[in-house]
């Protein structure tokens, strides 16, 4: 487990690879960015379908997970230089190239905001079910949407994220966040980019509907949207199929995964 701190922002780094793997023939790795009240446990599926192909990084962001609870609220730009930090001290600081950043919901906010704001950290984005378009902008819709698909959800993702976001997460953290997701202009941030970025949502997922997808995509620089199976939480219904996009977005930066 990697820790990277600045006064009192903790990023809580999860690694996974290989046993008796060595950077030394570590091609590339990938940084996992939960959303809110989750934490780096949400990646668990993904992260053993990746493994075999390089390092993985499941992220816990300041206040969430194994990240210390917090006082005070943080923004969506003071996240994605929290993850930006660790990138640096644990990754491109240990000889690895800028990895693929994936984020989910509001992970997918704050990694759109690391590619605008610190663009030496990332080689790909790839962003998966995108929160809060226009017109949905209040916490009461949002939280409408993630009770619809709370419904078609398996037990055991919602386990998770129950726990994650009533016990690892203090609830005032955890309200004072839905605010910034509420916020944030991801459509705003993604032109910014100047590395690929893939928008994937799951074909029943009535958080991140299908034209807000294509609407982010086109709106990067060099962006692209793809479907998979499963709901808001794709990434623990096509564990498969996410994994190949990421596989994909590693190709695509132009060093192989071997």
């Amino acid at each position: 487990m990697n820790q990277s701190e600045d006064g009192d922002l903790t990023v809580v780094g999860h690694v996974w690879a290989l046993p008796g793997s060595s950077r030394a023939v570590v091609p590339r790795a990938v940084v996992l960015v939960h959303g809110v009240g989750s934490s780096s446990r949400a990646y668990a599926k993904l992260a053993d379908r990746l493994v075999a192909h390089g390092e993985v990084h499941a992220v816990d962001l300041p206040g969430f997970g194994a990240s210390p609870h917090l006082r005070r609220d943080v923004t969506i730009p003071e996240h994605a230089a929290a993850v930006a930090r660790y990138i640096r001290e644990h990754i491109t600081g240990a000889g690895l190239p800028a990895p693929v950043v994936v984020g989910h919901s509001m992970g997918s906010q704050v990694v759109g905001q690391l590619l605008a704001d610190h663009p030496e950290a990332a080689s790909v984005g790839v962003l998966v079910g995108p929160t809060a378009e226009p017109g949905t902008r209040t916490i009461p819709r949002q939280a409408v949407r993630l009770a619809v698909d709370a419904v078609g959800e398996p037990p055991r993702t919602l386990g998770v994220l129950i726990v994650d976001a009533l016990v690892r997460c203090s609830v005032p953290y955890y309200l004072g966040q839905l605010h910034h997701v509420v916020d944030h202009r991801l459509e705003d941030v993604l032109p910014r980019s100047t590395v690929p970025v893939v928008v994937v949502r799951g074909e029943r997922d009535p958080v991140a509907p299908e034209h807000w997808a294509e609407t982010l995509a086109a709106s990067a620089p060099s962006g692209q949207h793809r479907t998979v199976r499963g709901r808001h939480h794709a990434m623990d219904a096509d564990p498969e199929g996410v994994a190949e996009i990421v596989l994909e977005a590693w190709r695509v930066a132009g060093r192989g995964i071997g």
